[in-house]
């Protein structure tokens, strides 16, 4: 695969979408001294965030070898839509007010492929929207996966104990139903 910098159209989308989503600045704060490149995969582009300092021989060392991961994988595009990955979960998870945290059974059915359900809500930040993207962390705080809210957060204690709270998007479990 070739690896490219980033288009300045895709990585503002990217940053915009990032930034709605888990608050101003994440991005930024996110890369840190990190600058992003990407590689494409059949249809999709695989954005990557790797040192600063390493730019200057990855030009020279990507003629030579053919390179299929570099870096820390940031998140894809694929059919017009950014898709963050499992990898940077945790570090965005230290920069972000976007988060629902799950009850045990709530962690576990969700690492599962199911949705979060009322019952399972611990603690969700009152400020959040329908349709917004949150990162889903259970009780010890560690992060297993990403969900799209279905309710506004206000809202949340109105719902009965078995109504949908949060659709999975993406799960630490996929690794294991995808390829095991």
């Amino acid at each position: 695969m070739k690896m490219e910098l980033v288009d300045p159209v895709d990585w503002g989308s990217i940053i915009e979408q990032i930034d709605i989503e888990f608050g101003a600045g994440v991005t930024k704060s996110l890369l840190g001294n990190r600058v992003p490149v990407t590689m494409s995969r059949g249809g999709a582009k695989i954005f990557y965030v790797i040192p600063t300092e390493w730019m200057s021989r990855l030009t020279e060392i990507a003629e030579i070898l053919d390179i299929q991961l570099i870096g820390k994988e940031l998140g894809s595009i694929d059919k017009g839509r950014f898709r963050l990955s499992l990898h940077i979960l945790v570090e965005l998870t230290e920069l972000t007010e976007s988060v629902i945290i799950v009850s045990r059974r709530g962690a576990e059915a969700f690492t599962y492929g199911r949705s979060i359900i009322r019952e399972s809500v611990v603690e969700l930040n009152t400020s959040l929207v329908r349709g917004q993207r949150v990162l889903v962390l259970n009780e010890n705080r560690e992060c297993i996966g990403i969900a799209a809210l279905s309710v506004d957060a206000p809202l949340l204690n109105r719902l009965g104990r078995n109504r949908l709270v949060a659709k999975n998007l993406v799960d630490i479990g996929w690794f294991i139903r995808r390829l095991g």
